[in-house]
């Protein structure tokens, strides 16, 4: 009977560290959307100052 109520807790404990795990994972989730659109102005911000960048220089070539 010792054994069946030891595995019952152990079976508990897993499915408690299961869960744990599942809450870390829902809350980096959580983190990585909420900073995905900082990340695409980020990346729209520089490529508008390469395209910038490279007008200039192209405008400098061209002009005597």
């Amino acid at each position: 009977m010792s054994d069946q109520s030891s595995d019952a807790s152990l079976d508990l404990r897993e499915q408690i560290v299961r869960i744990d795990k599942m809450i870390l994972e829902m809350q980096r989730t959580h983190q990585k959307i909420r900073l995905a659109p900082w990340q695409v102005a980020l990346a729209g911000m520089t490529s508008g100052a390469a395209l910038f960048a490279a007008g200039a220089a192209f405008f400098r070539l061209l002009s005597p």
